[in-house]
């Protein structure tokens, strides 16, 4: 048990680490749409570095089932942590998109950073604890939720560029994502689905 538990704890700190990848990739992404597009180097190496990390994530899961041959709460794991390694990776692809977007955009949209970097938080405590709050997840995602269709009324009332709808549909798709990295934490610990939405 020595060997599955060192090895759990190794692919925890992968995945914690492309989290923190995937939450200064969106931090920067809002930094790009106020006009900084001097991170979007940056946002493009984190991009790199998630594929790197989602790629060595993958094939530690694959090594991980291989060698121990896990059950039940290993198996979830090995399972949910694939999962959710991709729907880091595909945040940073997201984050990276946006921050090549070229438009003025609206107040509203940047209502939904602090939302978004709460939900991060909220997961990155979630790896450690036994507990996953989902209804904190259900409300955060939520205020996003309310953003993203406050967004697209305002573009329908005054349409300024393509660029602004594509970001608001991809920053809720961020919280979505999230969201679901959330529900494969409850299924890993608890053994059970969830809807967080």
């Amino acid at each position: 048990m020595k060997f599955v538990d060192e090895e759990i704890r190794k692919i925890e700190e992968e995945v914690l680490r492309l989290h923190e990848v995937a939450k200064e990739a969106t931090k920067l992404l809002f930094r790009s749409m106020r006009g900084d597009k001097t991170v979007i180097r940056e946002i493009l190496k984190l991009e790199e570095l998630s594929d790197e990390l989602e790629v060595k994530i993958h094939d530690d899961c694959a090594h991980f089932i291989m060698r121990f041959h896990p059950v039940a709460k290993n198996l979830r794991f090995a399972l949910g942590i694939f999962r959710i390694s991709s729907a880091y990776e595909r945040i940073v692809d997201l984050a990276l998109e946006i921050s090549l977007y070229d438009c003025k955009f609206r107040e509203r949209i940047f209502g939904a950073e602090e939302p978004l970097m709460a939900m991060f938080e909220t997961l990155e405590k979630a790896f450690g604890e036994l507990k996953i709050p989902t209804e904190s997840m259900i409300g955060l995602d939520d205020i996003i939720d309310g953003i993203y269709i406050e967004g697209l009324e305002e573009v329908e009332r005054d349409f300024r560029c393509v660029d602004e709808v594509l970001a608001i549909r991809h920053i809720e798709r961020i919280g979505d994502l999230l969201c679901k990295i959330a529900t494969r934490l409850v299924y890993i610990k608890e053994g059970k689905w969830v809807w967080i939405k």
